[in-house]
């Protein structure tokens, strides 16, 4: 029996606009699709190894402790389904409406959503747990143990994903440099991050990034872009080739792949607030982005945040991008996220379950004074993977939207490609497929300018 840490139960506490507080993807695969019986017993093998999808949350009978994981048979009939769409429906449609169905706290707390109709070459398979369960690096492994790296079966990527981050470990010992796709410059910063603490002068030589970060959370007046949230939601998707990116990022120094996708995100926000009326110019959207501090396989929640200010206002895209990643340097060198970290734990401690939970589900509102937004750039595997035997041909990220930032950009690679799914307020941010349409814009704004400079 486990209990919920304060971070896994904060994301039950701060459901007040009804939507579950879900992460997950939609997986399109290649060839037509199983019947609902096939995906059912297909996901009833797996379960084994997934044991957080078959227990549910139960609260202390005290609520003095945190509540708890206990064993409880999932009843697929239930938790998978089928969704049929209508002629001219999307694909962004169904998963915009899957978003907006809550989930049953007596029950485990995932779902599958099988999505047919919308494609004769293939079919979609909408996966949705909730955040209590996983962070968004945590639903990879998870997920993880449904996918795998052959189709004939026998490894899965959650195998491969622990199996290469031994290696990675291994080698970090040694004269040979090996880093998994898994092994992100986030979660490399997370460990330098706790070394650091056990060095005294580690931490002095990072205090001034340290203080610059904490300074770039500091609570700011809310804006336009946070407030009051509504039950509907919109979820937007898109994708964009890596393979171009990562060409024309050799025309730009020291640049990132993350500080290219924050750079198109920023170019997305200005698009959208131009398109509300608004003039963006001399503007900093304050964005967050979440760091991993993970150091294992297991399904919960083990992650911070760091400030990735979006100069919105830059309109050269080369000074915004160098602007971003000093930004963002500053971050990943700093001991903010682990001092956020240890904050919390420490609270936790002291705290009454119950004291806990009702702050928590009164501070949602804070969220917007930390920041107007939340980006992740989850890097993911470059072959192809395999669901139920057919190869996957893509992976959409489905993020949620937390607390009073009314609009979530979610980023993850697979196979060539970047995947993006953006989450809006579907009453107060409908307008996402702006943003969404601005930031394939400034990748291409980016791989123009990476080819003019190379003719």
């Amino acid at each position: 029996m486990d209990r919920l840490s304060s971070t896994d139960a904060s994301f039950l506490d701060i459901e007040q606009s009804g939507p579950s507080v879900a992460v997950g993807a939609a997986i399109e695969v290649q060839g037509p699709p199983p019947t609902l019986a096939e995906l059912r017993e297909f996901v009833a093998s797996r379960l084994p190894t997934m044991p957080r999808f078959s227990e549910r949350v139960v609260s202390s009978r005290t609520m003095v402790r945190s509540s708890k994981w206990i064993s409880c048979e999932p009843d697929l009939t239930h938790h998978i389904t089928r969704v049929e769409l209508d002629p001219g429906s999307t694909i962004d449609e169904a998963v915009s409406e899957l978003m907006m169905v809550p989930m049953d706290r007596h029950r485990p707390l995932w779902d599958a959503t099988m999505l047919t109709g919308h494609s004769d070459e293939q079919w979609t398979c909408v996966f949705r747990l909730h955040h209590s369960i996983a962070d968004g690096q945590g639903a990879v492994i998870l997920l993880g143990r449904m996918i795998d790296i052959a189709a004939e079966g026998g490894m899965t990527l959650a195998d491969a994903i622990e199996a290469m981050s031994f290696r990675a470990e291994e080698a970090s010992d040694g004269d040979v440099e090996t880093h998994s796709w898994l092994d992100s410059v986030t979660t490399r910063a997370a460990k330098a991050i706790d070394s650091g603490f056990e060095q005294a002068g580690s931490f002095i030589s990072t205090y001034p990034d340290t203080v610059r970060t904490l300074m770039e959370l500091a609570p700011r007046p809310p804006s336009d872009l946070t407030g009051m949230v509504s039950s509907k939601r919109r979820w937007v998707s898109g994708t964009y080739s890596l393979a171009d990116l990562k060409v024309a990022r050799k025309a730009f120094k020291g640049v990132t792949i993350n500080d290219m996708v924050l750079s198109s995100v920023a170019v997305g926000f200005r698009r959208l607030l131009e398109s509300r009326g608004q003039d963006p110019t001399g503007r900093t959207v304050r964005a967050v982005m979440p760091v991993s501090l993970r150091k294992d396989m297991s399904s919960n929640n083990q992650v911070s945040v760091l400030p990735a200010p979006l100069p919105v206002g830059q309109i050269d895209p080369v000074k915004r991008m160098r602007s971003i990643r000093e930004a963002t340097e500053h971050g990943k060198r700093s001991k903010a996220p682990l001092i956020l970290d240890r904050v919390i734990k420490g609270l936790e401690l002291v705290t009454p379950a119950s004291v806990a939970d009702f702050v928590v589900s009164k501070a949602g509102v804070g969220t917007q004074l930390i920041g107007e937004t939340l980006v992740t750039n989850v890097p993911g595997p470059f072959v192809p993977l395999y669901f139920m035997g057919s190869q996957i041909l893509g992976s959409l990220p489905i993020i949620p939207i937390e607390g009073s930032m009314r609009i979530i950009v979610g980023v993850t690679s697979y196979c060539g490609d970047l995947n993006i799914g953006v989450t809006g307020d579907g009453l107060y941010a409908p307008d996402v497929d702006v943003l969404l349409a601005g930031i394939l814009a400034g990748f291409d704004e980016l791989v123009t300018l990476a080819a003019a400079k190379n003719r």
